[in-house]
């Protein structure tokens, strides 16, 4: 069976559950629907399609002419996840949120549906959310149940689902496409009042996309005896790229947003779960907000739970690969019990999976067959250790660019779950290869006794976002790493739109050659990141909320860039030698740090030039590297970043940057001409670089990278080698 019949197929199912019809004649009318059917139809050919469906349905006794779709996943995710300050937690708690989303979901549709229909009907899980097929009948009882199964295996994880029903016209032109067609859309386009409106939910459709590739006479045969003229065919383009199944999706999305906030909207209302705290009751020490009901030792720590914060210490434990003797403490009080297949799918099992097959050859693979034995990390002291210089974590967030706007245009079932799976597989595979590329094993001291451990942590990888913590001298390298893997990845199964820029072809401010040019590829969908390294013992929550306003940033810059058809991501980072550096938020100590603005960019300087593209940042981290491998002087790199920092204007410092490069020896000023003076220029392509290392930005203003050079020294090795 093909994809596209796989859920022709499945809809027919959905279709005749419940009732005495047979599947093979209701197959071919959906069918006629869901594949066979015209990508621009008119009013007329769109009502002569309806009533032919309508009558071939009742013909083979189907009354209830529809499908139900349902849509849902965890809600506060950050919030249930980083509750509790500790890694096996947090561990335990993004495995648990992982398999009830992924896998219970299919088990419920599998038990109510039975096995067949029940795995056909998901189009996808994965990320945090799901979509699924049902029979009508069905959807809102299984929504209902989703909530249930969150609530009875995680206590207090917030979850939502909804379901709504369509008819089959609906599955393949959006929703009630009788009542507002091509026609009407286009007299109200003709209404200056109405096109902002029409404007910002008709949104234009992305170069290669079905309704881009529609042409004049398409969009003519729809409206017979109209004469349209250029404007009114952008439009109609408009209209027949949103008339998709994608809007179902949307549609959807918008439900679930609305039941996330009012409890009682499209279903029976959510019940949230609340432990109260009583005077009397000790507290739970990883949520401090819950009356404990299990205290005792734990890998020699005295500690107290709450059910809800056991069961997240239990699954650390169990993915960890505690024993039954270490894990007695939860099972003798408890009577939960995680799945059985709950260790085979964590991150560390498919991470040996990948290395025995895929990773054999890496650097990691082949350091991997020097040990007998290797375990996961027990807390972030081991993956700090790891670091030189040692203490040093790497947090790594990481998300693809406007992939929501993807989906929703989207025309059929079959691509959503293909692009969802390119999506989760590209994701995966970079951050495994970026990893076995960039990390070793690590020995470190548990327990007064010597053992190897993945001197790593994977919190999350989910569709297109992923959430890893790692050594921190290497997380600038696993990043960029993660990043070129995934946009490549994905350039060789998701065209990119026509007219878009290859990595190579972009006009950057860094001019030198890194992978992204040696390596050309033309992004599909970009990757951007946020990267925070701070010591160890920094809280998780603090650096949660910092790699994501990071994340946000870099954002910022891949939207600029795609308005020139670049479509690949960028980073924004900072490196946090003190707790205290950063009390607020990124945004408020930039700007009193480093007169930052970004991305007004009104300020006549500014003292950094986060956030990168890739392509810079590859060339920034290779800045970095010539620097040590020059032996360059830490005294003058942090001399000539005071000078910049206290001296107003470019002249002055930019006059004592040159008097320093020729004080220097042969070996040292050619370093700096080449990988400092030839090698980064002017973002705008009029504009010389005539004032090193001050960069003029299109506005009359400069920007410099001599502070973030200084920032991120200590945090980059000296070469790639040291990296891998």
């Amino acid at each position: 069976m093909t994809d596209p019949d796989r859920f022709t197929h499945t809809v027919a199912r959905c279709l005749t559950h419940g009732t005495d019809a047979r599947v093979d004649p209701v197959t071919d009318i959906v069918r006629r629907v869901l594949e066979e059917a015209p990508k621009a139809p008119g009013r007329a050919a769109l009502e002569e399609l309806n009533h032919t469906v309508t009558q071939g349905l009742h013909a083979n006794n189907v009354q209830d002419a529809k499908v139900a779709l349902v849509y849902g996943g965890a809600t506060k995710i950050k919030g249930y996840v980083f509750e509790a300050p500790a890694l096996p937690e947090i561990r335990g708690a993004s495995a648990l949120l992982e398999w009830v989303n992924d896998h219970r979901i299919a088990a419920i549709w599998r038990d109510h549906l039975g096995d067949d229909l029940g795995s056909s009907s998901i189009i996808y899980a994965g990320g945090g959310s799901f979509l699924a097929f049902a029979p009508a009948a069905k959807g809102a009882e299984l929504a209902s149940l989703i909530e249930q199964e969150f609530t009875r295996q995680t206590l207090t994880a917030n979850s939502v689902a909804v379901a709504e029903t369509f008819t089959l016209l609906e599955l393949r032109y959006g929703c009630r496409p009788l009542d507002f067609w091509v026609e009407d859309f286009l007299r109200e386009w003709r209404d200056p009042q109405m096109r902002a409106e029409l404007e910002a939910y008709y949104h234009a459709p992305l170069p290669g996309s079905m309704a881009a590739q529609l042409d004049a006479d398409d969009l003519r045969a729809a409206l017979p005896g109209r004469t349209l003229n250029d404007a009114d065919i952008e439009a109609a383009c408009r209209f027949f790229n949103r008339k998709q199944f994608g809007e179902l999706v949307t549609l959807l999305a918008t439900m679930f947003n609305r039941r996330r906030d009012e409890r009682a909207y499209a279903g029976k209302p959510r019940f949230i779960p609340l432990y109260p705290m009583l005077p009397w009751a000790e507290r739970c020490d990883s949520s401090d907000v819950r009356p404990a009901e299990w205290g005792g030792t734990i890998a020699g720590e005295k500690r107290a739970y709450s059910e809800p914060s056991a069961r997240k210490r239990y699954v650390g434990q169990l993915i960890k690969r505690d024993d039954e003797r270490q894990t007695g403490w939860f099972r003798s009080t408890f009577a939960w019990r995680a799945p059985d297949d709950l260790r085979s799918r964590s991150w560390e099992t498919r991470w040996e999976d990948f290395l025995s097959t895929k990773g054999g050859d890496t650097p990691y693979g082949r350091a991997l067959k020097q040990y007998r034995e290797i375990v996961p990390s027990g807390d972030l002291s081991e993956i700090g250790a790891a670091s030189r210089p040692d203490r040093y974590i790497g947090m790594i967030y990481a998300d693809g660019n406007n992939v929501g706007r993807l989906i929703a245009t989207l025309s059929t079932p079959d691509d959503l779950r293909r692009t969802s799976e390119h999506l989760s597989y590209a994701a995966t595979d970079a951050v495994f290869s970026a990893l076995a590329h960039c990390l070793q094993p690590a020995e470190v001291r548990r327990e007064r006794r010597r053992v190897v451990v993945h001197p790593f942590e994977i919190l999350t990888i989910g569709g297109d976002d992923l959430l890893l913590i790692v050594p921190g001298d290497r997380a600038f390298d696993v990043a960029q790493r993660i990043a070129h893997t995934f946009e490549q990845s994905l350039a060789q199964r998701i065209p990119a739109p026509p007219g878009a820029c290859a990595s190579n072809a972009i006009h950057t401010r860094y001019a030198g050659e890194t992978l992204f040019t040696i390596e050309p590829y033309t992004p599909s969908i970009g990757l951007s990141a946020g990267v925070v390294i701070a010591q160890e013992s920094a809280p998780i929550f603090f650096l949660r909320d910092l790699v994501e306003e990071l994340l946000k940033r870099a954002k910022k810059l891949a939207r600029r860039h795609a308005r020139q058809n670049y479509y690949g991501g960028a980073i924004d980072f900072v490196v946090l030698k003190s707790i205290t550096m950063v009390t607020d938020s990124i945004e408020a100590f930039r700007a009193v740090a480093f007169d930052d603005d970004f991305p007004a960019l009104t300020r006549s300087r500014r003292l950094t030039a986060r956030p990168y593209t890739w392509h810079e940042f590859a060339g920034l981290l290779e800045t970095t590297r010539a620097l040590k491998r020059g032996n360059f002087p830490r005294s003058q790199l942090y001399r000539l970043r005071r000078i910049m920092e206290t001296t107003p204007g470019v002249i002055a410092s930019t006059m004592e940057y040159l008097y320093t490069r020729v004080r220097q020896n042969e070996q040292v000023r050619t370093m700096l001409m080449k990988h400092i003076e030839s090698s980064w220029r002017s973002a705008d392509m009029s504009q010389r670089s005539i004032t090193p290392p001050w960069l003029p930005t299109s506005k009359n203003a400069y920007e410099t990278i001599w502070s973030d050079l200084a920032e991120m020294y200590d945090m980059v090795p000296a070469t790639l080698e040291e990296c891998s």
